[in-house]
């Protein structure tokens, strides 16, 4: 898949989430707090999308070119 297939299914996601959101009768009895925990939510899927087809999410450039801080995975503590 290419960053332009990546970028586009973003944004078309992107907008579905806007659309769900704004949706009175979907989401309006949804707290902002509620709201924030969606979004967040939502915007991990994509980054986990973007790294499982090759591309960072940040910079949207290709894993072995980006430069960008990524956390490393932590080691359990016992």
């Amino acid at each position: 898949m290419t960053i332009f297939h990546l970028r586009q299914a973003y944004h078309d996601s992107l907008s579905n989430m806007r659309g769900w959101l704004l949706d009175g009768s979907v989401s309006g009895r949804l707290t902002v707090l509620d709201r924030l925990s969606i979004i967040d939510a939502w915007q991990q899927e994509m980054v986990e999308y973007f790294t499982k087809n090759g591309y960072c999410f940040a910079c949207n450039k290709r894993l072995d070119r980006c430069a960008c801080p990524h956390d490393a995975p932590e080691a359990p503590t016992l």
